[in-house]
């Protein structure tokens, strides 16, 4: 499977809720870091925080815009669909930088604003 059919895969698993199948592709002594959070450090955490944003937003769908891959790492430019509270369809953009070790993910960073699905 290409990278970027993992980058689907792993989309795939959030917008349809399960953080246990995105986590499954973490290293066990991951690091996972969303903006200007704290680092999480380890698969159940990130499947942890993964089931808790899942349940803070309506819904979600990832529309994967692009996946460049350069050596161990692959940047992924996202547009996320949700809504904002009172309703309103959002498009958010988000980049995300993911470091590969083989087949599994050692350092996950998002880049994206999610204020606007909070407010």
């Amino acid at each position: 499977m290409s990278r970027a059919e993992m980058v689907r895969q792993m989309c795939a698993a959030v917008d349809s809720g399960d953080a246990e199948a995105f986590g499954a592709w973490f290293a066990s002594d991951a690091t996972y870091v969303f903006g200007n959070n704290e680092p999480l450090i380890g698969r159940a955490a990130v499947v942890a925080a993964t089931a808790g944003a899942a349940g803070a937003l309506p819904w979600v769908r990832h529309v994967v815009d692009q996946v460049a891959e350069v050596g161990d790492q692959l940047f992924c430019r996202f547009t996320i669909e949700t809504e904002a509270p009172d309703g309103k369809p959002l498009a958010l953009p988000c980049v995300t930088v993911i470091w590969m070790s083989g087949d599994e993910v050692v350092d996950y960073r998002v880049h994206m604003d999610i204020s606007p699905a909070m407010a």
